[in-house]
């Protein structure tokens, strides 16, 4: 699918941030599920890459350290080569973070400290 249609962000995509905006990573990974099993790529790549990097959070928060060092890794796989802004999210604070999660993450499932991280914000950004 191209054209606009193929870019429209799906409508719970403002939900998934809002509820990842507030910590509630669990939330913010199952309002996706649905329109992630519908898609297809390259949107379902990205946002199978949503969904897993708010997992990624959610380990943390459990005190998960493998969980969140390797949905870090599969998030990031999925979306470090989505073009700026798509589907009208602005990742770029999750380009900028991902290098120091994932070595802090890395020396939490080595037996390190569990870090005290903050998630980088998502923002709904103008389609353009």
């Amino acid at each position: 699918m191209t054209g606009a249609a193929a870019d429209a962000p799906p409508p719970q995509l403002a939900d998934f941030v809002a509820r990842y905006s507030t910590g509630r990573f669990f939330d913010a990974h199952e309002v996706l599920e649905e329109a992630w099993r519908r898609s297809d790529e390259p949107r379902m790549v990205f946002l199978q890459g949503l969904i897993q990097w708010a997992v990624a959070f959610e380990h943390h928060r459990r005190g998960n350290p493998h969980g969140a060092r390797v949905l870090l890794e599969r998030s990031w796989s999925r979306l470090r080569d989505a073009p700026e802004g798509y589907l009208g999210l602005d990742i770029s604070a999750w380009r900028a973070a991902h290098p120091a999660l994932a070595e802090a993450f890395a020396r939490w499932d080595a037996g390190g400290e569990r870090p005290a991280v903050e998630p980088p914000p998502a923002r709904l950004a103008p389609l353009g």
